[in-house]
């Protein structure tokens, strides 16, 4: 089994990469570029992981990166690309309550997106015609709850009693119970508890339950700035920005930029382009920045650091957002 998980993650590799390579050049909206891009993005998260699984056989499985995250974006961006995934499904909705941009809890963000990713399938390969999936996030007497809601079939209360077991499924041709599996033992390694409430004819409710942030960690400088006259990357940079809970502001033009930043602590987070088109160089604009005080200035360009050497106060990055 471990070979085969390895031969799988090897040998989608190479058409990922090519499909990541032709999305970049299609002519589609910037929004569904950007779900594109998000979705290649995980699945290459998941063949990595395989692999480091099937070369470090010794450490055993991989332990999960944790951290506090905003779970709004996390969930928003998930739902997106469901929205697109079955948009040709007649009468099928997916709908997410919204509010809750502060609730944050303790998981690794590439395996919640991955679980809800799943459950929202289930519920959708399930319907067998029209229905809608709901999705809320609170966080009631110190806990998370996220929970996702359909007005399918229901579930047999003896076949829902063994749900989330290795193996057990219900009403999914090919089914095999995994992605319930994986998810119940996901949440309770975060020391949170996993619950599936259903009445025939009604509909499921899967209930997440985790644990709340007991005391709000203030980060600083949590708003961040950029400058880059292209609209895909300003798409890239807001999903990922929302995900990671910043408050982020994006601007085309130098104009609006600099009137933007100029009232804003000078140890604001600021990202700019080096190329602004019209022979606009973004480090001149930086220069610019760096005499008037601010002190966390960044390049996010394909350009590597030695262009800037001149600059030694100058920080040098590439154009992927930096909460991805």
């Amino acid at each position: 089994m471990v070979q085969l998980s390895a031969q799988v993650a090897h040998d989608i590799r190479s058409p990922l990469a090519a499909l990541g390579a032709a999305a970049k050049g299609m002519e589609l909206p910037a929004d569904q570029c950007a779900l594109i891009d998000g979705a290649v993005g995980r699945i290459q998260g998941i063949a990595d992981d395989l692999l480091q699984r099937y070369r470090s056989p010794s450490a055993g499985p991989a332990k999960p990166k944790v951290s506090i995250c905003a779970l709004s974006g996390l969930i928003e961006q998930v739902l997106c690309e469901k929205r697109l995934q079955h948009k040709d499904k007649a009468g099928v909705k997916i709908v997410f309550g919204g509010g809750g941009d502060g609730i944050k809890a303790f998981v690794d963000p590439k395996e919640f997106q991955r679980l809800m990713s799943n459950l929202a399938n289930n519920s959708i390969e399930a319907f067998g015609g029209p229905g809608t999936v709901s999705v809320a996030l609170s966080a009631p007497d110190r806990k998370v709850l996220v929970e996702i809601k359909d007005n399918g079939k229901g579930i047999p209360p003896g076949i829902l009693a063994k749900l989330g077991q290795k193996g057990e499924t219900h009403g999914k041709a090919g089914g095999n119970g995994l992605g319930l599996y994986h998810a119940r033992t996901t949440v309770e390694e975060w020391g949170g508890s996993f619950r599936i409430g259903s009445e025939p004819g009604k509909g499921t409710t899967v209930t997440i339950e985790l644990p709340a942030i007991a005391t709000a960690v203030k980060t600083e400088n949590r708003l961040a700035v950029l400058l880059d006259n292209d609209m895909l990357v300003h798409m890239n940079w807001k999903m990922a920005a929302k995900a990671a809970g910043v408050e982020f502001k994006a601007y085309r033009t130098p104009g609006e930029f600099i009137a933007a930043v100029d009232p804003l602590p000078k140890d604001t987070p600021v990202y700019i382009d080096s190329e602004l088109g019209n022979n606009v160089k973004g480090e001149l604009i930086a220069i610019d920045l760096h005499a008037k005080g601010f002190t966390a200035i960044t390049m996010a360009t394909g350009h590597g650091p030695e262009k800037f050497a001149n600059l030694p106060w100058l920080k040098v990055t590439d154009k992927e957002p930096p909460w991805a």
